[in-house]
């Protein structure tokens, strides 16, 4: 089906092809980003197929729905697409780079996921601990480390605990007074532990600091230890680093361009507040096909359905969204939304596709992906849920 499709594509375009070549050329922002990781294993004329559909479909978006952000893609660990859209700084037009490290929100978590099982892997914990083995006075018996990466332990949301009782919304918080403030006030469950699958950015913040309880090290120096340097992850990093404020870094914005501030629940990690950018989560997508980090049985268990009872083809796992395709394949994948970022991860073992969003600009510009993965044939996935 691609070759016919290759096919006809390029019979159509033969005529204009050379001279829109030559213009992507000349516009250095244009031009496509091959990584140090590429294998040549796709042909010229596949790449360029990939391209066309990536191109076509992100310009499309940003002149019609005003997307704004960076976009790499690819499969067989080979990158087919790699640009920048739009604005860092939307007000004073400053121009978005390739390179630029966003604040990756929610596909946070799979880092946090990931120092747990690097933990259970080094056999200093277990995933059937209970979390009042780290945190005795927490007011929320019967919860297990599996229970927080699964999102099954039923507890409240943290946010809105410490967005009530915390005055000051500009000077950051951390872990360690969420934890406080949740075994003081201890807000409502949102039910009984392994019950069922209710999402809550709590699960996260508490592995956080479980990971620093195991390792005797804070959480962001674990992750920069074990993972970032390891996987040469140069430009990632946590929002306690002062890279954050690096002119490279974009700022978030509403839909209608409004920035956003500091806020004082970005200092909080485990859920979110990890900054990278897309070379980097494409070294990431890689390490994850490999065992250079996490054992291959590990992400075997990662990647399982973690509420079998739970209807349909999507499920979470530990730190990742998946969904089942007919063929029983797994797509693994995470969105991510905080104040003014929408991120988005995509990771398709079987083929080795990818496709990494990252974005400074809320407005539900890249809901609708369809071509992108008809043409990175990631069956089924379509119009997420």
């Amino acid at each position: 089906m691609i070759k016919n499709i290759l096919i006809f594509l390029f019979s159509c375009l033969i005529i204009t092809s050379c001279k829109q070549h030559e213009e992507q050329k000349s516009n250095k922002e244009e031009v496509l980003t091959q990584s140090t990781f590429t294998l040549d294993t796709l042909t010229q004329s596949e790449k360029d197929f990939y391209y066309h559909i990536f191109d076509s479909t992100f310009n499309k978006l940003h002149k019609k729905r005003r997307f704004n952000g960076v976009v790499l893609g690819g499969k067989n660990k080979q990158i087919v697409y790699k640009k920048a859209f739009g604005y860092r700084n939307i007000r004073r037009r400053i121009k978005l780079q390739d390179d630029d490290p966003f604040q990756l929100a929610s596909v946070s978590k799979q880092f946090t996921a990931a120092a747990i099982m690097l933990l259970a892997q080094d056999s200093l914990l277990s995933y059937s601990d209970s979390v009042n083995k780290f945190f005795p006075d927490l007011p929320y018996p019967g919860i297990t480390i599996k229970m927080l990466l699964d999102h099954r332990s039923g507890l409240p949301n943290y946010i809105y605990l410490m967005d009530k009782k915390i005055k000051d919304k500009q000077s950051p918080i951390y872990n360690k007074l969420c934890i406080e403030y949740l075994t003081e006030f201890a807000p409502g469950k949102y039910g009984s532990p392994d019950k069922r699958f209710r999402y809550s950015n709590s699960n996260y913040m508490l592995l956080a600091g479980i990971v620093e309880k195991v390792s005797g090290q804070s959480f962001e120096t674990f992750l920069d230890d074990r993972i970032f340097t390891p996987l040469h992850m140069d430009s990632t990093f946590t929002f306690t680093d002062k890279k954050v404020h690096q002119e490279n870094v974009p700022i978030g914005h509403t839909g209608r361009g409004r920035q956003y501030e500091d806020f004082f629940l970005n200092g909080v990690l485990g859920d979110k507040s990890v900054y990278s950018n897309v070379e980097d989560m494409f070294k990431w997508h890689v390490a994850l096909l490999q065992d250079s980090l996490l054992k291959q049985e590990t992400l075997e268990e990662a990647y399982t359905f973690q509420s079998p009872l739970r209807k349909g083809n999507y499920n979470y796992g530990y730190g990742w969204r998946l969904f089942k395709t007919s063929d029983k394949d797994i797509v693994v994948y995470h969105g991510g939304w905080w104040r003014g970022f929408s991120t988005m991860f995509v990771h398709f073992p079987k083929t080795e596709a990818f496709l990494i969003i990252l974005s400074n600009r809320v407005n539900h510009s890249f809901v609708n992906l369809d071509a992108v993965y008809d043409a990175l044939e990631i069956p089924e996935f379509k119009r997420r849920k």
